[in-house]
């Protein structure tokens, strides 16, 4: 059991962050959860730069 505890962190962390990230940032967790599972790094990224996008445009408006 410890092992499969051990194998399944790694591979959920990332998808975690990330749709941690998107959730305070108003958007869906479970969808940005499963665009972390399948590009966990990209999404990473990703989703980084949207929140990034998101607070310039509203500081300028």
């Amino acid at each position: 059991m410890e092992f499969v505890i051990v194998l399944l962190t790694p591979i959920l962390f990332m998808p975690m962050v990330t749709g941690y990230m998107a959730y305070g940032n108003g958007r869906s967790f479970w969808r940005w959860f499963g665009i972390g599972f399948a590009l966990p790094y990209f999404s990473l990224l990703l989703i980084t730069y949207l929140v990034h996008r998101d607070k310039r445009k509203s500081r300028t408006a």
